[in-house]
Order: structure tokens, then sequence, then C-alpha cells
């Protein structure tokens, strides 16, 4: 079947080109006789003008070849049927011979310069063709962002610009090669590309382009070969010149760049991910032995003064040191929970279990929790009748508002005012927790949700800088967020932004239930 092609192929060519002598015959032919149908008196030197003008239309038209042809016939024309004596190739004149010679020069320069013409716009469209193609490759290849999709692309553009079949194999450390992405220009898209495993394996190798069959060009990375790339072009035994075996070489190298590009960025990534583990790995094991000293070093001075028979402890003094022992025992576990809660969230893919749930039951949760750390405190707690109930995990968002809670009790004086609100937006219900103490720290309140970041660098202050990390995170992971701002009346203000869910939603999902 192939060989049948090529044969009709070439067929087809010499039949194209046969029909460029005719046509340049049939030119010498139109212009012998419009110079025929002219006065006598109109010039022999006119004549040969009309048939320079037939040259150079045909010199517009067609190859070297039937630009001679064409060339040789207007001089024996016009020698045969003008130049005296007519209808004769014999010249008495001798300066007709050099007129005929100037003729013939003048037309085959004029064919050259024509041809040549030709052949540079012919090189400047294909130039621009390719610089399309390829700036449309590397568009795609840029927006790829896996190994499959960029062969894909530079396939279907190869395919596209040869007219053949193409297939990529990319090898792995050991050289093994895989196939990746075909694509062909055949009436049956599931055969595949043949192509020769060995000569594949040895380009890999080698890194080298070879032309069998098939040509196999190496998709050569900054390290190590990548893979290869096989073009089948249709006939087979149709040869390339160099400049489109350059325009495949630059696919190739086009494709080979993009597929480094991901393996660096998958590196990357996996590389960023490993530090930023180690770092919060080395951070939470430094910031627990340090935070968990102070409580540590008074559960264990407390419990000795109790032990020790010696000192006669009065009921006072007892209940003092048992509430000290209660104080830190509570303070390590909240310490403890903030460090799993936060590494569950981001690094155990949480899912929620959500329900159904209003913000007076979650407030009251969270200030029962927090009721012995607000004892100093005056608390305001302005919640409308009307809210709407949300769809959340009451656990997290408890722990949301505890954490701002406890926060707002660990730096603010006694008798500070805590007030609670909330308020329904358009597509949210928005939960604030103020305070009119004294405020946040210089900077940028946003830096206050990165990991181990404190408000005051007291010692006398117990945590690691979790908790807001926390309420951000639990707020994210519900389609919320967790604002930190100044209070317009002074002091710091948090707001809480969740998705809500109205009333007819609830009725909808009570219904479908």
């Amino acid at each position: 079947m192939k060989l049948s092609l090529s044969i009709l192929h070439r067929g087809w060519r010499r039949i194209r080109l046969g029909a460029d002598y005719l046509r340049a015959l049939a030119i010498t032919v139109l212009c012998t006789a419009i110079a025929w149908r002219l006065p006598f008196d109109f010039g022999l030197v006119n004549i040969v003008m009309i048939y320079l003008l037939g040259a150079t239309f045909g010199a517009l038209r067609f190859g070297r070849g039937p630009i001679v042809a064409l060339a040789i016939a207007n001089m024996l024309a016009f020698d045969y049927f003008f130049v005296p004596p007519v209808f004769s190739f014999d010249v008495q004149d001798i300066r007709y011979l050099f007129t005929l010679g100037a003729m013939l020069v003048v037309a085959l320069v004029i064919a050259n310069l024509m041809v040549s013409i030709r052949r540079h716009k012919e090189v400047a469209d294909a130039r621009e063709q390719r610089t399309a193609v390829l700036y449309a490759m590397s568009r795609e290849l840029t927006v790829a962002t896996d190994a499959k999709s960029m062969a894909a692309s530079a396939v279907r553009h190869i395919c596209t610009v040869f007219h053949g079949t193409a297939i990529v194999l990319m090898a792995d450390a050991q050289g093994s090669l895989t196939p990746v992405s075909i694509m062909e220009d055949s009436a049956d898209p599931g055969s595949c590309p043949h192509f020769d495993l060995e000569l594949a394996q040895e380009v890999v190798a080698r890194g080298e382009r070879r032309i069998k069959s098939a040509i196999y060009l190496p998709l050569q990375g900054s390290r190590r070969v990548q893979g290869v790339i096989v073009v089948s072009l249709q006939p087979p035994n149709r040869a390339l010149p160099a400049e489109q075996l350059n325009l495949l070489d630059t696919f190739a190298a086009q494709l080979a760049l993009s597929l480094q590009r991901v393996q660096l960025a998958e590196a990357a990534q996996a590389a960023r991910l490993s530090a930023e583990r180690a770092l919060l790995r080395n951070t939470l094991l430094a910031s627990i032995s340090h935070d968990l000293r102070t409580p540590l070093s008074a559960i264990a001075g407390a419990g000795s003064l109790i032990a020790q028979p010696q000192y006669e402890l009065n009921t006072d003094r007892r209940a003092t040191l048992g509430r000290l022992i209660e104080h830190k025992a509570r303070d390590m576990t909240q310490l403890l929970t903030n460090v799993l809660e936060l590494v569950q969230i981001e690094f155990g893919n949480r899912a929620l279990r959500s329900d159904w749930h209003s913000v007076d039951d979650l407030v009251a949760l969270a200030l029962r929790g927090s009721g012995s750390r607000l004892a100093q405190r005056r608390l305001v707690v302005n919640l409308p009748p009307d809210l709407p109930l949300i769809s959340v995990e009451p656990t997290l968002i408890v722990q949301i508002l505890s954490n701002l809670l406890e926060n707002a009790a660990k730096y603010t004086p006694p008798g500070t005012t805590i007030t609670i609100g909330a308020a329904a937006r358009d597509e949210s219900i928005l939960i604030s927790v103020a305070d009119n103490g004294p405020g946040f720290p210089p900077g940028d309140p946003e830096h206050l949700f990165e990991k181990f970041q404190r408000g005051r660098s007291e010692g006398n202050i117990v945590g690691v800088g979790l908790g807001l990390a926390i309420c951000r995170a639990a707020a994210n992971l519900h389609g919320g967020n967790v604002r930190a701002l100044n209070n317009p009346g002074g002091g710091a203000r948090f707001e809480i932004s969740l998705p809500a869910t109205g009333p007819a939603a609830v009725q909808a999902a009570a219904e479908a239930c």
C-alpha cells in the first residue's frame, strides 16, 4: 500500500511538470498570435517586447525548466515568423543574431530573477508558518501542566505540519520507554505508528537523531535524554530537506524543555513540602519544649510542696497549689490540642462532619468551655434572634470561638469588655469577637494568622502561636475566612465569615431527608 502511494505521488509530479511545459509553449503560441495580428510597421523591437512580456508572465507561474523552454521557444518563434526571411530559421542580417541572443539572455535573466523571488517568497512564507506553529506549540506547552498533555500538543502540531504519524516515548531512569501520546493522519485512529524499540532505546542512549523508515528524535534534557519522538512521513520514503529536519529538532527541543520544566517544578514542590514539614516539625519541637517547661515546672514545684511531710499546709495553701496544678495542666492540654488540631487539619485531609446548628448554640458552647478564663472579663453577647441555621461541624466552630476568646483573655487586662456579635449578610454569616483592650501590636494584623506568630512575646503567656492559625484553617475548611481588624472603639476585633444557609434550604433538606 505504501509503495503504491509513492508511485502515484511520483506519477502525479511528472504529470504536473509536463502540464507546466505545455502551458509554457501555449504562452509562446499566444504571444506569436498577438504579434502576428499587429500591423506590418509595428516594429520588430516591439514584437520582442511582447515575447519578453510572455516570458516574464511565465516566470511568475512555472519552474526553472519550463521557463527555459519558454525563453527558447520565444526566440525560435520570433526568428521563424518575424525575422527575414520569414518562415525560416535562416538569418540574412547579422544584426538580428545579436537581437535573438539578447532576447534569449534577457528572457533567461528575467526568468531566473523571478524564480529566485518566488523561492525567497516561499522560504519567507515557510519561515512565517514555522514561527507561527512554534509559537502556538510553545503557548500550549506553557499552559500544559503534565507530561501527557505536553506530548499530545507536540504530536498534534508535528502531524499537522509534516502530514504523517507521530508517537512520543518517555524514558524512565533505567531507560525503559513507554508510549505517552499518539496521533496520526490515518482513517483508523486505533492503529499505532510502527517503530523500532531497539533503535529508539539506542537513540535514548546516544542522544542522536536517527532516520530509518522513520525519524527518531531524542528529547534531550539538561541531564539525560527524557524520551524519543518517532515521526513517520507519508509517503514513507519521502525525504525531508535540512530546513524541515531542523524544524523537527526545534519541536523536540521545545518539548524536552517543557518536560524538564514539569519535572523540575514537581521536584521543587516536593522539596518545598519536605522543607515545610521539616520546619514545622522543628518549630513544633522547639516551641513545645519551651512552652511546656513553665507549666511542668509549676506542676512539679507544687506537687513537691504537697508531697513533702515537713511542710505543714493549711487548707487555703493546699487549695491554691491544687488550683495551680489544675490551671497549668489545662494550659498544657490546650497547647497540645492546638498542635494536634492544626496537624490534623492541614496534613490529615480532614473531611467535615457537618450538621445544622444555630449560632446561639455554638456561642453558648464556646462560652461554657471558656468560663474559667473569662472570669475577670465583662462579656456582652449581641446575637439577633432571626439568624439562619448554618451547616458546620460544631467542634471546629466552637474551637474557633474558644481560641478567639482565649486570646482576648490572654492579651487584655482584667475588667476588659469582650463583645460577641453576629449578623446575616447576603450569602454568609458574620460572627465577631471584639474587645476594648490594648489592641494589636504594631504591624499588619494578618501576620498573626501565620504559624508560630504571637501577639506578645512575654514569657508568662503560654502558647506556641497556633490558635489563630487553627481558626483560619478551620474557617477555610468550611469555605469561610477569619479576619483581624482594629476595633472602631479601640482594641482588637476578629470577624468569622461562614457560608449561610437560609430557612428555605433547611426546609428543602428536611423534605429530602
